[in-house]
């Protein structure tokens, strides 16, 4: 299946569970991982931190941005179910 996105370039096998996280729309994962970094630059820079431990804090909470993200989009698909075959844009 082509999805038009960057998912195109995966194998076969890993696409649709890329594209039940969503990956392709990654505002979900900005609005996760933004306060994430708001909040480690500031503790950071009032506790000295070295840009080492400040490196690694983020790049752990980025992927929890994207896992959480995945997971939250893909429960939502789960337990809409019932609900999405009633709505006009996500009957199919």
């Amino acid at each position: 299946m082509e999805y038009g996105t960057f998912i195109d370039t995966f194998p076969a096998a890993a696409r649709p569970y890329l594209y039940l996280t969503r990956i392709d729309k990654p505002i979900g994962t900005w609005l996760l991982y933004w306060p994430c970094t708001w909040g480690i630059g500031m503790a950071a820079f009032s506790t000295g931190m070295p840009i080492g431990d400040m490196t690694a804090l983020m790049a752990l909470f980025g992927t929890g941005a994207v896992v959480m993200r995945g997971a939250g989009c893909t429960i939502n698909d789960m337990w809409d179910v019932d609900f999405d075959k009633k709505v006009e844009r996500t009957k199919t």
